[in-house]
This record gives C-alpha cells, structure tokens and sequence, in this order.
C-alpha cells in the first residue's frame, strides 16, 4: 500500500504519492520501503502511548471533580419524610375517650386556631366570631357549636349557649363533653331535673369520670334529693379519693338525711385537709354531732391542694 502523501527531501514540499518528481524543485522522489512488521510494532506501541495518556487524563478529571466540585447534600426532611408528615405532627395527640381535667377549668376546646387563643386571652367576643363564622361555613360542626356554648357560657348567656350543646349532642350522641356541658349549663340556670339527666348521660358514657360523679351529686343535692346524692358522693370519692371537698359534700348530704356516718365523713375531711380555713367550725360541727370534743389541730404542714370539685 502506498502511502497517501509524500515529503520531497529537497524543499520539504509535499507530494502526492506516484509522483516521481517534486512538483515544486523538479527533485527525484524516493517512496520509502516499510516493513509491516516495523510499521505494526509502531502501530502498537502508539496505540500504548495513546491509552496511557487517555487514562492519565480521565485520571485527572476524576480527581479534579472528587476535589474541587462541591457535592450536594442530602435532600432535604421534607422531600424524604412521609408529605403529610408536618400535618400529622400539628394534630393534637388522640384522648383516650374525652378524658377530663379537673371540675373547674375545663374548656372542651381543641388547643388550636384563632378562636382558642382569643377565648385563652378572654377574648370572648372574638372567640364568639370565630366559632360562628366556623358554623356559617359548616352548620354541622359539632365541635364549633360546643366550643361555641362555652364561650356564650363564659359571655354570662347560659341559656344561649344550652341550644347550642344540644345541637351537638344531637349530631354527636356518644360524646361525653356535649353532655357535660349541656348539664352545667342547665345547672346554672337551676334546670335541676334536666341537668340531672344530661349528667346521668354523660356519667353512661364516661362512668370513670369522678368530675361527672360530683358534679351529678352536687346537682341532686341542690335540688334537694340527698338521699340520691349520698350514693354518687361514695362513688366520686371512690374514683378520686384524696379529694377533700368530696368528703365535705358527702357530709353535708349525710347530715341532712340524719345519717350517723356524717361525722366520719367530716373526720375524714379533716384528715385530708387539716389545716383548711373551716377546720375549726368542722370541728365544732363534730363535736355536736358525737359529744365528743375533737382533736386540736395537728402544727401546720404541707397541705393538700384545695378541694377541687364543684358546678363550674
């Protein structure tokens, strides 16, 4: 095979191959003679040239980006978490079944939006707003309409505020709340027969509920029905034993049925809370009904937490 262009060793010129002369000087041209032996081994040895310098470069390169070129980090909590994740976490954790605080103070409100914090800043006329814009936009919002009886409550229109815990209990018969709340409601305008039943319902629905259990006692004994009342004292004092007001109430019930345990039930008042503002009448008070005068007050301790149970 010829080769395809040829120098002339006279003035450099190049020439096509087959020429015998160079175009340009009018020189003899010399094709050279080329082993394929030789002409393979320089084939190879330039092809072992150009692969060392190929690796050296991607070598380069690879280095290069490893060093210099910033990585990225891991994508962010939010593209790799669960997307509704966020909305989850802002959700109140689940209560077991409407579980209760303490008798007094207790809102019965989900601890979110603007309407709970108005009624948290007693705000009531605000929170009233809100709920009833809440209503507007969905008459059946169970929760909006107790939510919203409990600020009419606070507002001083108990009355205003029993249709709307009836409204709720209605949409929602198994909710203990609604019929607490249409019961204290009731009570505070003295519907004692009917504030009697909404406890009674709410007291099915949550029997474990000590509040629920003062709260029906208190109420049959301001109606006047102590003997009914006894009984529901015994269970709230049951479910919370170490409430000393529990103990009060249940001696005054006791008393007015002429029953004899109505001491002990101030004895155990006073053991409870020794050192409260009526220990002394109390004692008094016991020693009129057995004869006997009572212990002197212990020396001033540690005393519990004031009696906590009561109508709210």
């Amino acid at each position: 095979m010829k080769p395809a262009a040829v120098i002339c060793p006279s003035c450099g010129a190049k020439v096509k191959a087959g020429r015998e002369r160079c175009p340009r000087c009018r020189a003899a041209i010399v094709i050279p003679v080329v082993d394929p032996r030789v002409a393979a081994a320089r084939s190879r040895r330039m092809q072992q040239i150009g692969f060392g310098l190929l690796g050296t470069a991607v070598l380069a390169v690879a280095t290069i980006w490893i060093v210099f070129v910033p990585r990225p980090g891991p994508p962010p909590a939010s593209r790799l978490a669960d997307p509704l994740a966020a909305r989850r976490a802002a959700r109140p954790a689940p209560k077991a079944i409407d579980a209760p605080a303490t008798p007094a103070g207790r809102p019965f409100m989900e601890p979110t939006g603007k309407a709970y914090e108005a009624y948290q800043a007693g705000d009531f006329d605000a929170a009233r707003t809100h709920y009833e814009d809440a209503l507007k936009k969905n008459p059946n919002d169970a929760e909006a309409m107790s939510n919203l009886g409990q600020v009419l409550v606070r507002l001083g229109k108990p009355q205003e505020a029993i249709a709307y815990f009836e409204r709720a209990a209605a949409l929602n018969p198994d909710r203990w709340a609604y019929a607490f709340n249409l019961a204290r409601a009731q009570a505070l305008l003295e519907q004692w027969d009917r504030s009697i039943g909404s406890y009674q319902r709410a007291q099915r629905l949550f029997p474990n509920d000590y509040a629920t259990t003062f709260n029906l006692a208190l109420t049959l004994h301001k109606s006047g029905n102590d003997a009914a009342a006894v009984p529901e004292y015994q269970k709230a004092i049951e479910l919370n034993p170490q409430d000393a007001s529990f103990r009060m109430a249940l001696a005054i019930s006791l008393e007015r049925v002429n029953r004899t345990e109505a001491a002990a039930a101030y004895g155990e008042y006073l053991r409870l809370s020794p050192t409260a503002p009526d220990a002394d009448k109390v004692r008094a008070r016991i020693a009129e009904l057995t004869g006997v005068q009572a212990a002197p007050a212990p020396a001033p301790a540690a005393a519990p937490a004031a009696g906590r149970g009561g109508l709210q």
